[in-house]
């Protein structure tokens, strides 16, 4: 297989593995057997695991992070040339929509309402009067997936991208996923990741009297993250990375 089909083959079934087994995750957590449903930590556990594995397979290969804040990040560091950015970064979407299409056909049309296809949304202790994001609300989601995903890119770069850092392929990103899942759950579902969101939020749209308005908190999933990406990058690269790296 030619050397950019594989990778952007690698990309795309790695985010849509983990963008499926994240969100299949929280529908589970809906699931009217009570015995069997998954708790906010088991959630957390899935989707951190998920994402262990599949970037210690296809780092190697493509190197986007299954992450479009990371992808556009690693271009802003010249490690990526643009037209590979754009390429991973569509591919990660794609496999993200495709996520949320399989979604579809998994559970049924009554958990897919209550669990909103598993789309981290802004949550209730963020909302303001009549349970609606203001000001106030958006710039703290902001700030949520900002904090969590210097966590889950400082990460990356200590695990992948640093020479010195241990051999352990993606362990420690799935450990911050889980992390950030556990803390943010409850405020912005800690997505940490545009991908995380887009694909799920799309599928919302064929529900019939959606719980939540897919797109009422968009700015909270590319903002927070990019800017967080951005952050732990500038961080990693001028105090932490050798000299010779940061070239």
């Amino acid at each position: 297989m030619d050397a950019k089909v594989r990778l952007y083959v690698t990309e795309l079934l790695g985010t849509f593995l983990f963008v499926f087994i994240g969100a299949g995750a929280v529908c589970a957590h809906y699931l009217p057997n009570e015995v069997t449903r998954l708790e906010p930590t088991g959630i957390a556990l899935a989707e951190g695991f998920a994402l262990a594995v599949v970037l210690t397979v296809s780092y190697q290969v493509s190197g986007g992070c299954l992450n479009p804040a990371v992808t556009l990040m690693l271009w802003v560091f010249k490690r990526l040339d643009g037209a590979r950015t754009l390429g991973l970064i569509g591919v990660q979407l794609l496999g993200s929509a495709l996520a949320g299409l399989l979604l579809h056909f998994t559970f049924s049309e009554e958990v897919l309402k209550q669990a909103s296809y598993g789309t981290p949304h802004v949550q209730q202790s963020l909302l303001g009067e009549g349970n609606t994001l203001q000001l106030a609300g958006l710039i703290s989601g902001i700030g949520v997936e900002f904090l969590l995903t210097i966590l889950v890119t400082l990460a990356i770069f200590s695990s992948l991208i640093d020479p010195r850092g241990p051999r352990l392929g993606g362990v420690l990103v799935g450990l911050a996923q889980s992390a950030a899942i556990l803390l943010g759950f409850n405020l912005t579902g800690g997505a940490a990741n545009p991908a995380r969101w887009f694909g799920p939020a799309i599928w919302q749209f064929t529900l019939p009297d959606v719980k939540t308005k897919p797109l009422a908190d968009h700015a909270v999933y590319w903002i927070g993250p990019v800017l967080g990406a951005l952050a732990a990058g500038l961080f990693y690269s001028t105090f932490i990375l050798p000299p010779e790296k940061k070239k």
